[in-house]
């Protein structure tokens, strides 16, 4: 039995990491993930969802691919690049309310000026795989001035690099994208996971994978459920102490460690769940 949406969250580098991991094992254990009907990602989950409905087998190559991801933050922080108080104030307090968002917003735009699209597309492109657009995957990211979320489709016409950018423009540690007439910043501001915008008529299993969990997570599973889904939800088991561990390049090896080991520990009751009706 597949998953009919699968959830993946944001968590920075080495939530990247954490997530391929724990996905390349629970494929290895004989589990359909790869073949779920919608792949919804936000932030670090927009990266693994690309990967992982593109070119599942190269999940392992992923936490390597996060420590230049890891080092450019590294070196962003060096230099005094953005507002780290910011992004630890975000992740702290995510929230559904789209005046916050309004106001999270504005002071991103203000701590670091909004790239194009055409910049966008040089910060991701080389990170994600090559190929069109699955129709299947969507990437959550806020806009910026009106403080609502929209989860990116193939359909919406923008490539994937640049909805990516925009999934993962962390407010203080990553530049928003200015995007037709807004500008767009991380999916994380609205909620980690975002599982609440999985859009589906009908009683399906929904799983979320979340390396970096949040408040938001149970009204999600709430609304899902009144909706008719059966909602299975992972949580990273802590591998870091603080939000700034997500971003650090010594954190990469750690969390796909930990997401390894976190897939041997739940793959036989999440193959169970699967194939109950």
């Amino acid at each position: 039995m597949t998953v009919d949406a699968l959830v993946l969250g944001g968590g920075g580098p080495a939530g990247v990491a954490w997530t391929s991991s724990l996905l390349h094992e629970l494929i290895g254990a004989g589990l359909p993930l790869a073949d779920s009907d919608v792949v919804l990602g936000t932030s670090a989950g927009s990266v693994v969802g690309a990967w992982l409905t593109m070119r599942p087998d190269d999940l392992p190559a992923l936490p390597q691919r996060m420590l230049e991801r890891a080092a450019w933050h590294a070196r962003n922080t060096e230099s005094g690049y953005g507002d780290w108080d910011l992004l630890r104030r975000v992740v702290s307090g995510s929230t559904s309310d789209a005046e916050s968002a309004r106001s999270i917003g504005r002071a991103a735009i203000a701590a670091i000026p909004p790239i194009s699209v055409a910049q966008a597309e040089t910060l991701w492109r080389a990170t994600l795989p090559e190929g069109p657009w699955p129709d299947r995957l969507r990437v959550a990211a806020v806009n910026a001035g009106t403080g609502v979320a929209k989860a990116w489709s193939a359909s919406d016409g923008i490539s994937l690099a640049t909805a990516v950018a925009c999934s993962t423009a962390a407010p203080g540690a990553a530049p928003p994208i200015a995007l037709a007439d807004s500008v767009w910043i991380d999916g994380g501001v609205r909620s980690g996971t975002n599982a609440d915008l999985v859009h589906d008529n009908g009683s399906g299993r929904v799983l979320v994978l979340a390396p970096l969990p949040d408040n938001n997570l149970a009204r999600e599973q709430a609304a899902l459920v009144e909706q008719g889904h059966r909602v299975r939800v992972i949580t990273a088991e802590p591998f870091y102490e603080s939000i700034a561990d997500l971003m650090n390049p010594e954190f990469v090896d750690i969390a796909a460690t930990a997401g390894a080991k976190q897939a041997h520990a739940v793959a036989d009751d999440l193959a169970a769940w699967l194939a109950t009706m």
